[in-house]
C-alpha cells in the first residue's frame, strides 16, 4: 500500500500517512509500532519522502531563524532558505509553490510573521500573495 501511495510522486503527505497507518492496523492486526515500521522500512527502500519529516527539519529552522528577532520575524531571504531547505528535505519530489504553502503554513502554526520586505515601500506583500495551504 505504501508503495502504491509512493507513485503518486513519491512524497506522502501526513493525511496519507495516517490513513496508511490505520488501514495497516485495521487490515493486517498489526499494532501501531509495527504498521509504523514496516511504513518506514519501505519508505527507506523505495526512497519515498514523509511530509512529516520534511516539516519537523524546517520547523526547526523556522523557529531558530525566528528566535534572532524580539518579534519572531522572518525576512525574506530567510523565507527563500526554508523552502529550499523544504525542497531538500523532499528530495525536490514537490514543486517550489506547493514548499511555499508548506513553509507558510508552518510558520502560521509556529506563530512567525514575516518581516516588511522593500526599498521605497516596505512591504509583506511578498508573503500575503502565497495561497493558504489547503487541507
Amino acid at each position: 500500500m505504501v508503495r502504491i501511495e509512493g507513485m503518486n510522486g513519491g512524497f506522502i503527505r501526513a493525511e496519507d500517512e495516517r490513513r496508511l497507518l490505520q488501514e495497516g492496523m485495521s487490515r493486517f492486526n498489526l499494532t501501531l509500532d509495527e504498521a509504523n515500521g514496516a511504513m518506514l522500512a519501505t519508505v527507506n527502500d523505495q526512497k519515498l519522502v514523509l511530509q512529516r519529516v520534511a516539516d519537523e527539519g524546517t520547523r526547526e529552522f523556522l523557529n531558530i531563524q525566528a528566535n534572532r528577532s524580539r518579534q519572531r520575524r522572518l525576512s525574506r531571504d530567510d523565507f527563500r532558505q526554508a523552502v529550499e531547505m523544504y525542497r531538500a528535505k523532499a528530495r525536490q519530489k514537490i514543486s517550489e509553490d506547493e514548499a511555499k504553502r508548506r513553509v507558510k503554513a508552518l510558520m502560521m502554526e509556529e506563530g512567525i510573521t514575516a518581516k516588511r520586505h522593500g526599498w521605497i515601500v516596505r512591504s509583506r506583500r511578498w508573503f500575503n500573495s502565497i495561497p493558504e495551504q489547503t487541507a
